[in-house]
C-alpha cells in the first residue's frame, strides 16, 4: 500500500468515526433521508463494475445504513467507527440506504484522483483506444520517444490505427511516434478532446464523477467530502494526465482536479 492510499484510508476511518459520534454536525446531509436509525459505514468490499466487468473499489467510500439492532457496545468498542467488515463479522442486520454514498478525499491534500482508467475501461467510456494512447504519448524528452511504440501496443491499438486517427497531425510521416513535435501536438489534441467529450456529456459526467450506472446503489457517490462539509457531488474542474505506472507498462489515463 502506497502512502497516499494509507493516508486516504486513515481519513476515511476518521471521518466515519467523527460522523457517527457527532451526527448533529451533519443534519443537512441527513435531512435527505427519512430515518432516525442511520449510521455511516465505510466501504471495505469490492463491487462489480459494469464498465470493467470486474470487482473493483467503488466510487463511494462510505454510505448510510439503517440499523435496528442495538449497536451501542459495538460503537463503543470501535470508537464509533463502522465498516461493512465490522457489521458483517458481528452479524448485524442492516439495510443499505440508496443514493447516500459519499466520496471522501484526503483533507491534507489538494491533489487527488477523480478517475484512473486503463485501456479497456477508457474505451468503454470514450469509444477509442487511440484517444487514450494519444494522451499518453511521450513527448517531453527526445530520448523517451522510443518508448511510444510499446505504449501504442500497450493501449491495444496499432501504429496504423494511430496514423489514421491522427492523420491531420502526422503529415504523412510513418514514424510519427518518434517525432517530438508531432507527439506533442497529438497529446495536446487528445487531452483537449477528452476534456471536451466529458464537458459536453452529462451522462458521461455522471459515470465519471458519481459512478452512476457503473455500480449498484449505494456504491455510487452522490456526495463529496473534502475538508469541512458534505456537499452534493456534481462535477469537479479537472486536468487530464497519465498514471505513474506508464514507465513500467501500466498505461492509464488519470483525471485530477485543477
Amino acid at each position: 500500500m502506497n502512502r497516499g492510499t494509507f493516508d486516504g484510508n486513515l481519513d476515511e476511518i476518521k471521518f466515519v468515526a467523527n460522523f457517527n459520534s457527532n451526527k448533529d454536525l451533519y443534519t443537512e446531509y441527513l435531512s435527505n433521508f427519512r430515518n432516525n436509525n442511520l449510521w455511516l459505514t465505510r466501504v471495505t468490499s469490492k463491487q462489480h463494475s459494469n464498465l470493467s466487468g470486474k470487482k473493483v473499489f467503488t466510487r463511494s467510500d462510505c454510505y448510510l445504513v439503517n440499523i435496528i439492532d442495538d449497536i451501542n457496545n459495538l460503537l463503543t468498542e470501535n470508537n464509533f467507527y463502522l465498516s461493512e467488515e465490522i457489521l458483517d463479522s458481528n452479524n448485524i442486520n442492516y439495510q443499505k440506504v440508496p443514493y447516500s454514498g459519499i466520496s471522501i478525499k484526503m483533507m491534507t491534500s489538494e491533489k487527488f484522483q477523480i478517475l484512473k482508467t486503463g485501456p479497456d475501461s477508457f474505451k468503454g467510456l470514450f469509444g477509442f483506444y487511440e484517444l487514450g494512447a494519444g494522451a499518453s504519448l511521450y513527448c517531453k524528452k527526445q530520448e523517451e520517444l522510443v518508448k511510444n511504440h510499446n505504449l501504442i501496443i500497450g493501449w491495444k491499438t496499432t501504429i496504423n490505427n494511430m496514423a489514421k486517427f491522427y492523420q491531420n497531425y502526422i503529415n504523412g510521416k510513418d514514424s510519427f511516434y518518434l517525432d517530438q513535435q508531432i507527439c506533442a501536438s497529438i497529446k495536446n489534441f487528445a487531452n483537449n478532446e477528452i476534456k471536451r467529450i466529458i464537458n459536453n456529456s452529462p451522462e458521461l459526467q455522471k459515470k465519471i464523477f458519481n459512478g452512476i450506472s457503473l455500480y449498484d446503489e449505494p456504491y455510487t457517490a452522490h456526495y463529496f467530502y473534502h475538508g469541512d462539509n458534505i456537499t452534493k457531488l456534481t462535477t469537479i474542474p479537472f486536468n487530464v494526465t497519465t498514471g505513474s505506472g506508464r514507465s513500467k507498462g501500466d498505461y492509464t489515463i488519470v483525471l485530477k482536479p485543477c
